[in-house]
């Protein structure tokens, strides 16, 4: 009997499956595509077994069944679940491994409950090359079948440089999805943030392909050290199958996206966390595709600082840690709201490996957190406030410079401004209270007395 099922064998899925197996566990695949089950048993052995029946699938699963799901999210998923209850016994484990809006994880979890089925609403996080060697895995769900099935979880996850594994239970319900929804998050901010400083430097400094590649190599040596600085570099210095040139200047600058970055801002307005850096990075894509490109083409012909270089790369440092900080505070501001016990350092050991936005500055967020620390935002930590009087600077002349080249920077522009105002004991939202009560009736607040107040503003005619 098998130790481990996945369902779903595309890249994603098969490498997970061959992943369980490199491991040392036996684990059975099935797809309802059959040229993928062909595809699964070329790598046939005692420990790995391709199944083309549900029933086989299934009877070939030592109890309690642990079943990973790795297929498209949405109605599929549903459809999937329906045909395995049947099949399955109480306390068996369904582990949902796509990106499933944690709304949909957290009706599944509540529905498989009423069947005597566990659930796991897990992301996953780390691309085809990370499903294979090891990627971040986030589950949330049913903590009693987290626990039976953490020994398989563990070996595959990915390791820390110290060894310990990218995985642990993050909450109830759609916890492991919801986390997985604000890491991509903070994954659009941080890439639109990387692409605000590669076109600075390549319309005001005029900089080449490849002496940016080197910038975001030396970068990703010290405190920028970020899977997504490394390939940054390693983009820039990519030749084109097709021409001479580099192959980032023949790439259509429209940049896709799948939907996660939409839930987190759909949650965020709903809890009404300031996530600005995420939101100019959800909107720069969607400005990618609705640009006319009927403009004139950026020609910066002014002073270049000498410290240019160094600005930027202090900016982008500032920056990613808003990335992280709002994404962190969204999260602080979701586990009140659904009554969840997010374990903080544990999610960002989660992400020091393995995931797209792992990075050096995820071990500071761990110790930021440690000990039960509570913190309403991450620049209340010793630290990051230290990054941010030290760099601050760097990032409003990096702004200051793009303004006057033209060159647009929503996400620093956000950075910039979330900085500015998220300990500002002053800003003007007093004037628009009070418009709202001028037109509204909509009462105000007061801040030198208690209570709910309301002027007359003008006289009724």
């Amino acid at each position: 009997m098998q130790q481990f099922g996945v369902i779903g064998l595309s890249v994603m899925g098969k490498n997970l499956a061959l992943n369980v197996r490199n491991h040392g566990f036996s684990v059975s695949g099935f797809s309802i595509d059959k040229p993928e089950v062909d595809a699964l048993a070329k790598y046939e052995d005692d420990k790995l077994k391709p199944c083309y029946t549900w029933e086989e699938f299934v009877d070939s699963l030592e109890k309690p069944r642990k079943i990973l799901v790795q297929i498209m999210a949405g109605d599929p998923v549903d459809q999937t679940i329906q045909k395995l209850i049947p099949l399955l016994d109480k306390g068996d484990i369904i582990i949902d491994g796509g990106n499933s809006n944690f709304h949909d994880t957290n009706r599944r979890y509540h529905e498989l409950k009423k069947h005597g089925l566990h659930f796991i609403g897990m992301g996953v996080s780390g691309g085809e090359e990370g499903a294979l060697n090891g990627p971040a895995l986030m589950p949330g769900g049913d903590k009693e079948a987290y626990e039976e099935a953490a020994p398989i979880l563990t070996a595959m996850a990915a390791k820390t440089e110290d060894g310990r594994a990218c995985v642990s239970y993050i909450g109830p319900e759609g916890a492991g999805h919801y986390v997985k929804m604000v890491h991509n998050g903070m994954e659009y901010a941080i890439m639109q943030e990387i692409s605000e400083v590669y076109d600075i430097m390549r319309k005001v400094a005029h900089k080449s392909n490849k002496e940016m590649a080197d910038i975001f190599a030396e970068w990703d040596k010290g405190d920028l050290n970020a899977y997504l600085i490394e390939i940054a570099s390693q983009v820039l210095r990519q030749k084109d199958d097709l021409t001479d040139d580099d192959v980032i200047d023949h790439i259509l600058n429209v940049a896709s996206y799948k939907g996660t970055g939409n839930w987190m801002l759909e949650d965020a307005i709903k809890l009404g966390a300031p996530i600005t850096v995420v939101a100019e990075a959800v909107l720069a894509r969607f400005m990618s595709k609705a640009t006319t490109r009927e403009g004139k083409e950026v020609v910066y012909d002014g002073e270049v600082a000498s410290d240019l270089i160094d600005n930027l790369g202090k900016a982008m440092y500032l920056a990613q840690i808003v990335a992280y900080a709002q994404g962190f505070q969204q999260l602080t501001m979701a586990a009140k709201a659904y009554d969840w016990e997010l374990n903080y350092p544990a999610i960002a050991q989660n992400w020091e490996a393995g995931c797209i936005i792992h990075a050096k500055t995820l071990y500071h967020i761990e110790d930021a957190y440690a000990d039960g620390k509570q913190l309403d935002n991450l620049f209340q930590d010793p630290y990051f406030a230290g990054v941010m009087e030290k760099n601050l600077p760097a990032l409003r002349a990096v702004v200051k410079l793009a303004a006057e080249a033209g060159v647009p920077t929503p996400s620093f522009s956000a950075a910039l401004n979330y900085l500015e105002s998220i300990f500002n004991p002053s800003l003007p939202a007093n004037m628009i209270q009070a418009q709202r009560d001028y037109f509204g009736a909509h009462t105000y607040y007061r801040n030198d007395r208690e209570g709910v107040y309301h002027t007359e503003w003008y006289e009724e005619k």
